[in-house]
């Protein structure tokens, strides 16, 4: 479970502090972090991260053998991932469960990862305390200075095993004798500052018992503590008792008018590519006649008019600008100039929502991730990952699994995200075959043998649910599907595994 609070401070500062939950998959939720920290960025206006700032907590075996650490910290740099910087924290404790630093990395600091990225490491001692809060400081200062990342190699150990009934002299005893002799941190603290004739031994036996007393009641309030979802959550969609509608998702012809015809205009000057200017051109036909629209430009049409009804939409994908199969141009390009242009931030001259269309690195568990977490921030924009084709899902399994398709009943988080998945239903041979429509199927938590009240006024199918798997014929069905997920009053991830 995750975690939300405010922290008020004596000079009368607030900081917000949000824990996502996450799941046992060590490292996962990392790109979720960084998602809704860029979320948070970009509703606030806060471009260069002065006002949010991800910290991610690592294990020493885990920052250096789990590859989604790499694909988050490779966005570091990217216009629409980079948050300004991250703070990483390693907790190392020289050992990775039962395994030894040699047998979990090939680097001689758990740390190395950051030299990748040009990120400063700094080494500390666990055991000292002044030195871990001066190492703490530095890096929040290099982070506001400088809006790279920073990383924090806490070095310490384990003093017992992995849990409370993990022996760890099975595969450590030597490790686990020293440690068994080592006086813990707060002994040697103390010990430090009595011989400094910092404090007197009554000093230190006051704070300890001050600190004690506080543990005790928190411990003793614990069963009578009633929770708020604001303990849980910093936003959520409150939509538990929501029933299952029919809403309308049509639209006004003279805002599709509008939209549709800023979809082939062009900025004064500017120079197509001779290819794409017979496609606009085509495109403005089927457009006049009203029909024959395919599949790009309703979806285009879907995101103009929620983009004028104030809503946020985002979309990442490898290479989502243009479309894996030319079948986007969102974003075009000047083939004198290379200056770009987006249509759909160009409909009106004020139009109350910006659309954001970028093509992500060569990730599919990074960026999926990254979006997920963008599109756990506010429940008023449309999110989208689009994988380059519809099988590469598959090389975001652990956010699938974990996060996406179970999130709502494991920790009470919903998501509106949306999964396009190209060809996803008929594939294209062995190496690019389905998006295995069945596994996303099978993990539909809809009860087989119960018979849902489909009266309008009690209907809650969709809503007891966990996800929506939809196979559109029409890219009719693809405007209204997309504008369907804004419009209803409840959240739930949507697998498009068309066209």
């Amino acid at each position: 479970l995750g975690t939300s609070f405010d922290r008020m401070y004596p000079d009368g500062r607030k900081l917000h502090l949000e824990l996502l939950a996450n799941p046992s998959h060590l490292e996962a939720v990392n790109p979720l972090v960084l998602g809704k920290t860029k979320a948070k960025m970009y509703f606030e206006g806060d471009n260069d991260g002065v006002n949010s700032m991800p910290i991610l907590i690592h294990g020493d075996a885990a920052i250096a053998g789990q590859g989604i650490v790499y694909e988050s910290m490779q966005m570091c740099g990217l216009d629409g991932y980079q948050t300004g910087g991250t703070i990483h924290i390693v907790c190392n404790n020289q050992v990775g469960f039962t395994a030894n630093p040699d047998q979990s990395r090939s680097t001689l600091y758990a740390s190395d990862i950051g030299k990748s990225f040009d990120a400063p490491i700094f080494h500390v001692n666990a055991d000292h305390p002044e030195e871990v809060t001066r190492v703490f400081e530095l890096a929040a200062e290099w982070r506001a200075r400088w809006r790279t990342d920073v990383i924090i190699d806490l070095i310490g150990y384990r003093r017992h095993g992995h849990n409370e009934i993990d022996q760890p002299f099975f595969t450590q005893p030597a490790m686990y004798r020293e440690i068994s002799r080592h006086p813990t941190a707060l002994q040697l603290y103390s010990e430090s500052l009595l011989n400094e004739g910092v404090v007197g031994e009554e000093d230190i036996k006051s704070v300890h018992g001050t600190v004690q007393e506080i543990f005790e009641k928190a411990f003793a309030d614990a069963d009578s503590y009633k929770s708020k979802d604001s303990d849980w959550f910093s936003q959520q969609f409150n939509y538990k008792n929501q029933v299952t509608k029919t809403y309308k998702t049509g639209v006004e012809s003279d805002v599709l008018s509008q939209v549709t015809k800023a979809l082939t205009a062009l900025p004064e000057g500017f120079e197509l590519h001779t290819q794409l200017k017979r496609i606009l051109k085509a495109k403005e036909k089927t457009i006049t006649e009203g029909k024959n629209i395919d599949w790009g430009t309703a979806e285009a049409m879907a995101f103009g008019t929620l983009l004028m009804e104030g809503v946020h939409v985002r979309l990442s994908g490898q290479d989502s600008e243009r479309g894996t199969f030319s079948h986007r141009h969102a974003v075009l390009h000047d083939q004198k100039t290379g200056n770009k242009y987006a249509p759909l931030n160009n409909i009106t001259p004020n139009q109350p929502a910006k659309a954001s269309i970028i093509s992500s690195p060569l990730s599919e568990f990074g960026v999926l991730g990254f979006e997920l977490g963008y599109s756990q921030e506010t429940e008023n924009q449309l999110v989208l990952w689009e994988a380059q084709f519809g099988d590469f899902s598959n090389g975001a399994q652990v956010i699938i699994d974990q996060f996406l398709s179970s999130m709502e009943n494991k920790w009470g988080v919903q998501s509106g995200l949306v999964l396009l998945l190209p060809h996803g239903y008929q594939g294209m041979g062995p190496e690019h075959s389905s998006c295995r429509l069945e596994r996303f199927l099978l993990m539909c938590d809809e009860e087989e043998d119960v018979v849902q009240d489909m009266e309008e006024d009690q209907r809650m199918q969709i809503q007891q649910a966990n996800w929506q798997v939809v196979n559109c014929t029409t890219p009719a069905n693809y405007f209204h599907v997309l504008r369907r997920q804004i419009h209803r009053p409840f959240r739930k991830p949507l697998i498009v595994v068309s066209p």
